[in-house]
């Protein structure tokens, strides 16, 4: 219907009545007119046969306005704005909440599973999405957390949106993406979900549909459903050996033989198989894995190829390869830098040193020979770091931050400087039978101290390019390492439970490592960069200061890489409970969008105020076209 088909049919009302006392203002513009002065007029005799005529003119005054097209385009201003003011309207019929719908469609990982025609559930979603569009369409995105697509968008735009989207490889909290929803919306809009709702987090979403329907808003819940069949890697982590353990899981009533696959940096390194009964899950350990970037894949055809791989990075700083050069058989020291994960101890003697350059941190816990100890010297000097254990015939040298005295007995230790290496570690509870009085030379820090006489027991300093720590704390030496009567054990320290502590966090804080888990993560978590920058994410890149993880690969970050997994039990369960409402679609269903209008007014101010805005730029055009401007 025209806008004078509708006039017609609905008679123009005014909701302000009292401002079409505004017309008034007329009258003083009729009376400008009638009062301005008049150009004098002479009267030629040769032209008195008009004199008639003009009699004739003046009996008609307002032919005088007609024939001055300024008062005419003012007497229109003043007519339009006053009615204007009066805000005339007309009742006509209109979409509910204007037309709006809002469009949330699940992005999680099960989102990702096949139906029986072979595409996708989300796929599906957006099929049928197509049949809800509206005058004003907003899409929300529900991963884990609701994001936004865009607002109040027209139809056409929506659909061209929606063919852009695609699932994501998070948990989704329906409930905040509803009520998100609800807060761009108008009274009498709509929502409509598109979800298998097999699982979510946060709030129930039926919770927030009665809270956004109390609100005057209609919500819909269409439910996607798809193939349940599934195999999956539902979780995985390090163990304290290092080595990396997944657990399987066979979702389906069958028992299968499921082919297990991992490599690392693209070479083969484990190929397996597990059998696993219907409904069971088992775990698979994955030992001496190297550094670099490993993909475990199970061989599943089954309808969600998501959970089918996973992703773990090691990155070669938190590798380690330690030289270990001592003549004691049984140094405790040695046991304890085994156990960290990811890192590997040669073990040597005095006679048969290799060469320093391919080993990170050499320590040392014997008296070394003059060419041995220059060796080490220059080995420190070029950026290499080492580890001196206080020993028997331990000799002064410059590459000690501490000078060395006389051998003294027993004595209590103390904190003088709080640092990683001794953060959980009684320190005042070890009992020193023997130790070297020893002194920080210029330049050292000292961290550890001696009770009695304030002799360091634990200091470092740089040298050269690298670092050199000293421990006074000397391994036990002989057969019997605890027994208190043998007089070669100068402490108990290596009988204390946080001993093997001590090694691990001395060796993090040496070469600076992070923590194995900065570098793995699960999906729907955040990572805050220090500035906006540009990531590479396993399928596409993008541009921020916040990263939202969402998918199962490898991020490429400009300092680092990050393995990203789904290891969601709940997503990988494509038979969950789901909701008992909503319609089950296919891709070859059709909803139609039954528009429910209301008859609202529709206010015809705004056109009124730009017509008299086209007056007045009209009346300033004319004015210069006369020579007035």
């Amino acid at each position: 219907m025209s806008l004078l088909d509708t006039l017609y049919a609905n008679p123009v009302q005014f909701a302000n009545t009292a401002g079409l006392y505004a017309l008034l203002s007329i009258i003083p513009l009729i009376i400008i007119y009638l009062l301005r002065p008049r150009p004098k007029k002479l009267k030629i005799p040769s032209l008195m046969f008009l004199f008639d005529l003009e009699k004739k003119k003046r009996l008609n005054i307002f032919r005088k306005f007609l024939k001055d097209p300024l008062f005419l385009i003012q007497l229109l201003v003043l007519t339009l704005v006053s009615l204007a003011v009066a805000a005339p309207f007309i009742m006509a019929n209109q979409e509910a909440g204007g037309g709006s719908t809002v469009i949330i469609l699940d992005g999680s990982g099960s989102m990702q599973a096949k139906t029986a025609l072979g595409n996708t559930k989300f796929e599906s979603a957006v099929d049928q999405a197509q049949n809800f569009l509206s005058a004003k369409n907003t899409l929300i995105l529900a991963e884990s957390v609701p994001l936004m697509v865009m607002q109040d968008a027209p139809s056409s735009s929506a659909s061209d949106a929606l063919r852009k989207l695609k699932a994501k490889a998070t948990s989704t909290d329906l409930s905040s993406a509803i009520l998100l929803g609800r807060r761009v919306l108008p009274d009498g809009g709509r929502i409509v979900v598109f979800s298998d709702f097999t699982s979510w987090i946060g709030d129930d979403p039926s919770v927030a549909k009665a809270l956004a329907e109390s609100n005057g808003i209609t919500v819909d819940f269409v439910t996607v459903s798809g193939r349940t069949d599934n195999i999956g890697i539902v979780n995985g982590w390090f163990e304290s050996n290092g080595d990396y353990t997944i657990v399987i899981k066979n979702f389906n009533t069958q028992a299968q033989d499921v082919k297990i696959d991992v490599t690392t940096d693209s070479t083969n390194v484990l190929s397996n198989t597990l059998h696993l009964n219907g409904q069971s899950s088992q775990n698979f350990a994955i030992s001496n894995l190297a550094a670099g970037t490993t993909k475990i894949s199970i061989g599943a055809d089954d309808a969600l190829p998501l959970d089918n791989n996973a992703y773990v990075i090691i990155p070669k700083s938190i590798k380690h390869d330690l030289l270990y050069i001592t003549d004691n058989a049984k140094s405790p020291s040695v046991v304890a830098l085994g156990l960290i994960p990811f890192t590997s101890v040669k073990k040597t003697d005095t006679n048969h040193i290799p060469s320093m350059s391919d080993y990170s941190i050499v320590f040392v816990s014997s008296p070394l020979p003059s060419g041995a100890m220059q060796s080490l010297s220059d080995y420190v000097s070029g950026g290499g770091n080492a580890v001196i254990i206080a020993s028997q015939g331990l000799n002064d040298s410059e590459l000690l931050p501490v000078t060395l005295d006389s051998i003294s007995n027993g004595t209590s230790l103390n904190i003088v400087q709080p640092s990683m290496i001794t953060s959980g570690i009684d320190i005042d509870k070890i009992t020193v039978k023997k130790y070297f009085k020893a002194q920080a030379k210029r330049g050292a820090i000292s961290l550890v101290e001696g009770g009695n006489n304030a002799s360091v027991m634990l200091a470092y300093w740089k040298f050269g390019k690298g670092m050199v720590i000293y421990s006074g704390l000397a391994d036990p030496v002989g057969d019997n390492i605890y027994d208190p009567l043998n007089e070669n054990i100068w402490n108990d320290f290596h009988s204390h439970a946080d001993y093997p502590l001590f090694w691990k966090q001395l060796l993090e804080w040496i070469s600076g490592s992070l923590d194995v888990s900065e570098y793995n993560a699960k999906t729907g978590q955040f990572i805050k960069l220090p500035a906006t920058e540009t990531v590479t994410t396993p399928t596409d890149s993008v541009t921020t200061d916040f990263l939202l993880l969402d998918e199962v690969g490898v991020y490429h970050l400009p300092d680092k890489d990050v393995a990203v997994n789904l290891y969601d039990e709940t997503e990988s369960n494509l038979a969950g409970a789901g909701l008992t409402t909503g319609a089950n679609l296919t891709a070859a269903q059709a909803i139609p969008y039954n528009v429910q209008v209301i008859r609202q007014p529709e206010y015809l101010d705004i056109y009124l105020i730009i017509a008299g805005m086209f007056l007045v730029f009209l009346e300033l055009y004319y004015l210069r076209w006369r020579g007035e401007l």
